[in-house]
């Protein structure tokens, strides 16, 4: 137990640095590079598969780690092309080979599992072998809800979604969670961590729009029915206080037959800001007579 107990709180320092990492990059640039997830993704996956083989988990909840590792990689690497099998480079012969062994272990568990007691399951009393099987399945259905929703654009971070695929990597369950005091008490089988987390930021988000909208309010911000749409969700600037730090520009010009039209965007557009092209636009608002943009930092 104590050998478990050091691999969680390991894992969770882990979890630790690369999310501060994440979080720094992603306040001074506006963006995370996928670098940083697959750095740590090393450390995640060897403390994951140490605990297994402390814990004697059976071999197809082993294989079962690299479904979950597969999944992962999804949001980065994407899968294996079979049309160019012939031309494959080592890397990809050996994601390919990590696909194949967490095939087996879904294909696999789910024959072991087909007789499995779900009331037992959710009490705790079925064997640790199926119930962390079942656990591990939760974990990467969770991951590919996360992909799902980045792909329809329910959720617009990148860098969000591959942060919580990290950590449902890191913590498929609750048993691989310090305890105490993270684990909640007499949990055997239940959503993963990270979903937890997720539901419980996104309770927390729903608090930002109405805060963000008086401090918009106390502040003069709103001068017009459009200002009112943009007050909950970003912040009124002079374009004379911009300065050359990253941020996420709202307010644009767009040019139509009858000349320069000045919008208000709900969502930046591109993929990350530039600072080049946000002193070209802040230019242009400048020669319209326009002296304030709505940003997002």
């Amino acid at each position: 137990m104590e050998a478990t107990a050091a691999l969680d709180w390991g894992r969770a320092s882990v979890m630790l640095c690369c999310l501060a990492l994440a979080a720094r990059s992603d306040y001074s640039t506006l963006k995370v590079k996928d670098q940083l997830w697959l750095t740590w993704t090393a450390p995640v996956i060897a403390l994951l598969v140490l605990e297994m083989a402390i814990i004697e988990g059976s071999l197809l909840n082993f294989y079962m780690s690299a479904a979950l590792l597969t999944t992962a990689s999804l949001s980065i690497l994407g899968p294996p092309d079979l049309r160019k099998s012939l031309g494959w480079s080592r890397n990809e012969f050996a994601l390919a080979t990590v696909y194949v062994i967490g095939l087996t272990g879904l294909i696999g568990g789910a024959v072991d599992s087909m007789d499995t007691n779900f009331v037992d399951l959710v009490l705790g009393d079925e064997s640790p072998e199926t119930t962390l099987w079942w656990g591990l399945l939760g974990a990467i259905l969770t991951m590919v809800l996360y992909l799902s929703a980045w792909k329809l654009g329910l959720i617009q971070g990148g860098a969000d979604v591959k942060g919580l695929i990290l950590v449902t990597l890191a913590f498929p369950t609750w048993a691989f969670l310090p305890e105490p005091p993270f684990s909640p008490e007499e949990s055997v089988f239940s959503i993963p961590p990270s979903m937890a987390m997720f539901l419980w930021a996104g309770t927390a988000f729903l608090i930002a729009p109405p805060v963000l909208f008086l401090q918009n309010v106390a502040r003069g911000n709103l001068s017009s029915v459009s200002d009112i749409k943009m007050a909950w969700h970003a912040t009124k600037m002079p374009i004379s206080d911009m300065g050359d730090g990253p941020s996420w520009l709202l307010t644009d010009v767009i040019e139509h037959e009858g000349g320069s039209r000045v919008i208000n965007r709900i969502l930046p557009s591109g993929s990350s800001p530039n600072t080049e092209d946000s002193s070209e636009i802040l230019e242009k608002l400048e020669s319209m007579g326009i002296e304030s943009v709505w940003r997002v930092h």
